[in-house]
């Protein structure tokens, strides 16, 4: 029991989800008429969010189409930075916390 606990304490989970987050973002398919959302403000039924379409915008930035990914969300590529610099910085931590490296 031991062993399980220190292994669940020490597993990286905010760097599994950035990861798990980047697959989910490239498997979408944002041409679909529609789509599951988790955002709030949707489920409210508003028609405007400042977040909607960023999911969509990156897949398409991933696929090379630049122009429908800036029409649909202009800061995919901000996103996208923030994303691998966040998870950059995880490994870097756990290389140095763990004498990996």
């Amino acid at each position: 029991m031991k062993t399980i606990t220190y292994h669940l304490r020490h597993f990286p989970l905010e760097l599994m989800f950035w990861i798990g987050s980047l697959v989910a973002i490239w498997m979408i398919q944002p041409s679909a008429a529609s789509h599951f959302t988790l955002c709030p403000i949707s489920n409210l039924g508003f028609d405007w969010c400042p977040g909607c379409g960023l999911g969509r915008s990156m897949n398409l930035l991933a696929r090379g189409e630049f122009e429908a990914s800036w029409s649909m969300h202009p800061l995919a590529m901000l996103a996208y930075i923030v994303i691998f610099m966040r998870i950059w910085n995880l490994i870097k931590n756990l290389k140095t916390t763990h004498n990996y490296g």
